[in-house]
C-alpha cells in the first residue's frame, strides 16, 4: 500500500508539536538550575540528595522525604525541589520494592520495614558535609507517613513531620514535634485519618519554638495523586518548615512547574505522531457488527473478568499478588482474560499483521514511550526499568494484546474521532469493573487510589491511533506501552 505524502497542514502541525517538545524539555530543564544532586545506592537502596549549589554558609538542615505506595523518590521531587531551592538539603529514595530498588516490599505498611528503609537512608547521608542531622525534619504521602510518623517518634530530634494523605500511624500530644497534617478535598478518608491524627496529638495550636505546633489543612480541588504536585501543598509544607528553622541563607524563590511543562511535552508529542506517523487506511472487517453488539462484547467482556477472577480468588489464590507485583499482578490477569472472552464473543478471524502495521505500531509505541514515558521520568516515575522488571515485559505485553486488539477491532468503525468515543467508553467500563472488583475484593482497595489516572494512560494511546487504521496497529501499541508503564509503576512482593 503506498504511504500518501503528509499535507502541509499536517507538516506544519508536526513542526509545532516538535517546537512544544524542545521549549518543555528546555524549561524542565531549568528546574534544577542552581542545584546540586548527588545520587547513591547503600544496602540496595538507591537515594538522591539535592541542595542549593556553592553553599559557603556551613550545615544545613536536613529534610527526609518519602514516597508512598506504588511511588518512588522521583514523585516526590516537586517538594524536594521547593526545599532545596529554600536552602534545606533534602534525601529522597525508593522504597523497597518500588522503582529502582529490587529488594521486595512487605505487605504490611505498618511493620518496621518502613523505618527500616527511612534509617538506611539516614545512615547514607549523615556523612555529608552539608548536613546538620541535630536539625532534621521528615515529610511522608500516604504510605510514606507510616514511616515519617514512626521515624519522628522512634528519633525524638527531628523537629518537624509533615504528614501528607496520612494513615493510620498513631501520635500523641508529645510526639511527633511541630505536626503538619494535610489531605485532599477529594480523598475524603484521609481527611478522615488526618482529624484523628491530630485529635491524638492534641489538636491545632502550640508554637514550633517549643516543637508542640499543630496544624491539618484540607487542599482543595485535589486527591490522591495530585496533592503531591499542588502548589498550595509545596507552599504551606516549606512555610513549615521555615517556621521551625527559619528561613535559611540563599533561599531562591521557586514554583514547581514542571507538572504543566511536562503536559506541554505530552501534547506537543501526541501532535507529532499524530502527524509524521504513515496512515493506516485499511478498510475494516466486521462492519455488520451493530454498535450495540459491540458494546456489550466490551462490557460483557470486562464485568466477566471481574466475576472470574473474584471466583478464583474464593477458591483460595492470591490475586493481590500475582506474578510478584503488588495489586498490578491482578490487572494483568484482568486484561488477559477480558481480552480473551471479548475474542471469544467477537468470533472474528484473526489475520497475522503485515509489516506495515508491525512498522507503524512500533513508530506509535517509540513515540509514547519517548516523549510521554521517558520525558516524564523526571517529574512522576522512574521510566527506565530495572532488571527484575524489564524481565517482566514480554510476558506482561503478551497478556495484554488480547484485550488491546479487541479494543482496536470494536473501535475500528467511523471516522478518527470515534475512537475517542471508544476511549470514553472504554474507560467506564474499566473503572466500573475495577470498582466491583474492589467491592467483591477489599485487599485489591490499593487500586481505587491509581484508577483516575488510567483514562489519562489510555487517551495517551488512542489520539495518535485516531488516524490509523487496523486492529493491530491499536493491539500491539497498546499492549506494549501500557504493559511497560504498569510495570514502572506497581511496586514488587
Amino acid at each position: 500500500m503506498p504511504v500518501r505524502k503528509p499535507s502541509k497542514f499536517r507538516m506544519i502541525l508536526a513542526v509545532l508539536g516538535a517546537v512544544l517538545i524542545s521549549g518543555s524539555l528546555w524549561q524542565l530543564n531549568l528546574s534544577r538550575s542552581g542545584l546540586a544532586a548527588k545520587s547513591g545506592m547503600h544496602s540496595g537502596l538507591p537515594y538522591k540528595i539535592t541542595h542549593l549549589e556553592n553553599i559557603d554558609s556551613g550545615k544545613r538542615p536536613l529534610v527526609l522525604v518519602a514516597h508512598g505506595l506504588a511511588g518512588s523518590g522521583t514523585i516526590m521531587e516537586g517538594l524536594a525541589l521547593t526545599f532545596a531551592h529554600a536552602g534545606y538539603v533534602v534525601a529522597t529514595w525508593d522504597f523497597d520494592g518500588h522503582a529502582g530498588n529490587s529488594h521486595p516490599m512487605e505487605e504490611d505498611i505498618y511493620s518496621p520495614w518502613l523505618l527500616t528503609n527511612v534509617e538506611t537512608v539516614l545512615e547514607a547521608v549523615s556523612d555529608y558535609e552539608l548536613i546538620d542531622t541535630e536539625r532534621m525534619a521528615i515529610v511522608g504521602h500516604s504510605m510514606g507517613t507510616a514511616a515519617a510518623l514512626g521515624f519522628s517518634q522512634s528519633h525524638p530530634a527531628t523537629q518537624a513531620t509533615i504528614a501528607i494523605s496520612p494513615v493510620g500511624t498513631p501520635v500523641t500530644p508529645e510526639l511527633p514535634k511541630n505536626l503538619l497534617l494535610m489531605a485532599g478535598q477529594l480523598e475524603p478518608d484521609f481527611v478522615d485519618n488526618a482529624r484523628n491524627r491530630l485529635a491524638e496529638a492534641g489538636g491545632v495550636g502550640g508554637d514550633p519554638a517549643s516543637g508542640d505546633a499543630r496544624d491539618f489543612q484540607v487542599i482543595p480541588g485535589v486527591e490522591h495523586i495530585s496533592i503531591i504536585f499542588s502548589p498550595t501543598t509545596h507552599a504551606l509544607a516549606l512555610n513549615w518548615l521555615d517556621r521551625t528553622f527559619g528561613i535559611q541563607d540563599g533561599a531562591q524563590p521557586y514554583k514547581d512547574r514542571r507538572l504543566l511543562w511536562f503536559g506541554l511535552v505530552v501534547i506537543g508529542t501526541l501532535v507529532v505522531a499524530s502527524t509524521v506517523i504513515p496512515r493506516h487506511s485499511m478498510i475494516p472487517s466486521n462492519k455488520q457488527l451493530s454498535l450495540q453488539r459491540r458494546i456489550l462484547i466490551m462490557v460483557g467482556s470486562a464485568l466477566s473478568a471481574t466475576l472470574i477472577l473474584w471466583l478464583i480468588g474464593l477458591m483460595g489464590l492470591s490475586l493481590s499478588t500475582l506474578f510478584g507485583i503488588r495489586a498490578g499482578g491482578y490487572l494483568i490477569l484482568w486484561f488477559l482474560v477480558a481480552g480473551l472472552i471479548g475474542v471469544f464473543m467477537l468470533k472474528s478471524e484473526i489475520i497475522i499483521p503485515n509489516k506495515q502495521e508491525l512498522f507503524r505500531a512500533s513508530l506509535i509505541f517509540a513515540a509514547l514511550w519517548l516523549g510521554i514515558g521517558l520525558a516524564g521520568g523526571g517529574v512522576w516515575l522512574p521510566w527506565l526499568l530495572i532488571y527484575k522488571r524489564l524481565m517482566l515485559w514480554p510476558l506482561v505485553a503478551l497478556g495484554m494484546l488480547p484485550w488491546c486488539w479487541l479494543l482496536g477491532t470494536l473501535s475500528n468503525f467511523g471516522h478518527g474521532g470515534s475512537r475517542l468515543g471508544w476511549w470514553a467508553g472504554h474507560s467506564l467500563a474499566l473503572f466500573g469493573s475495577l470498582v466491583l472488583a474492589v467491592k467483591l475484593s477489599p485487599s485489591l482497595g490499593f487500586l481505587m487510589l491509581l484508577l483516575p489516572v488510567f483514562p489519562l494512560v489510555l487517551l495517551f494511546h488512542v489520539i495518535p491511533n485516531m488516524v490509523q487504521r487496523g486492529s493491530w496497529i491499536f493491539g500491539l501499541s497498546g499492549a506494549l506501552f501500557v504493559s511497560w508503564m504498569l510495570l514502572a509503576v506497581f511496586p514488587l512482593i
